[in-house]
């Protein structure tokens, strides 16, 4: 860590999320985002949105772990120690988990009646997967980039525990948003708009690539599920 990180810890925030986004973020979120692609069926327009607003759940995600450290910030040491944060890893991982799994099974649920009129009632609507909400947004994308985010990462952690001494609460917000801001401007925006493209020059295939992707989303949430759990054995 050099003198420059130091004083200037947003900047500092800013560049290690720019790295981190690079490669880490891409190779871990990119599987998932392709599956939800796959299942929801979407061109390249659409899948930059849905990247978009994936990526703006992760940044909510990271600004309420800001928050929570500019609110308690003196038990921010507890969760440095690997003891302390193994297990808000497993929890926050078993519930991204289930979450994928349930947006997997309504992605298999649509192919299965793709002519249902839903009324707002359910949980299809709820998540909205492959849909714009109320507020115009992808409720399945945001949900699956909120409970990605509140798997926290150890770079964010050691940065925030980093430049605790050296800003204010709010600026701790601020830190955890740079960070999270830093990870989005990566190759995922343009790999998953490649993504849909390139799904949508099969046509004819449409509703295999939709049910893969369902699956798709069902099997990494089931094994992120297996390998948290087995960590509480």
């Amino acid at each position: 860590m050099s003198t420059t990180d130091l004083t200037n810890p947003y900047l500092w925030a800013l560049t290690e999320g720019l790295v981190y986004g690079l490669a880490v973020c891409t190779a871990s979120c990119l599987p998932l985002l392709a599956g939800y692609i796959a299942g929801v069926g979407s061109g390249f327009k659409k899948s930059v949105k849905i990247t978009l607003i994936f990526n703006s759940g992760r940044v909510l995600a990271y600004t309420v772990i800001g928050v929570l450290v500019a609110l308690f910030s003196g038990l921010l040491r507890l969760f440095v120690s690997e003891a302390a944060f193994s297990p808000i890893q497993v929890y926050s991982s078993v519930a991204f988990g289930v979450v994928a799994v349930l947006i997997g099974a309504l992605v298999l649920y649509r192919v299965r009646r793709p002519s249902c009129e839903c009324s707002g009632k359910n949980a299809e609507n709820f998540f909205g997967a492959g849909k714009a909400g109320r507020f115009g947004v992808d409720f399945g994308a945001f949900s699956l980039g909120l409970t990605r985010g509140l798997v926290i990462c150890p770079p964010l952690i050691l940065i925030l525990a980093t430049s605790l001494p050296l800003v204010s609460p709010a600026g701790s917000v601020a830190v955890s948003v740079l960070f999270g801001l830093g990870t989005t401007i990566s190759p995922m925006l343009l790999l998953g708009g490649l993504t849909g493209w390139l799904l949508s020059k099969a046509p004819l295939f449409k509703k295999w690539i939709s049910i893969a992707g369902g699956g798709i989303l069902i099997l990494l949430g089931a094994y992120t599920m297996y390998n948290s759990l087995i960590q509480l054995t």
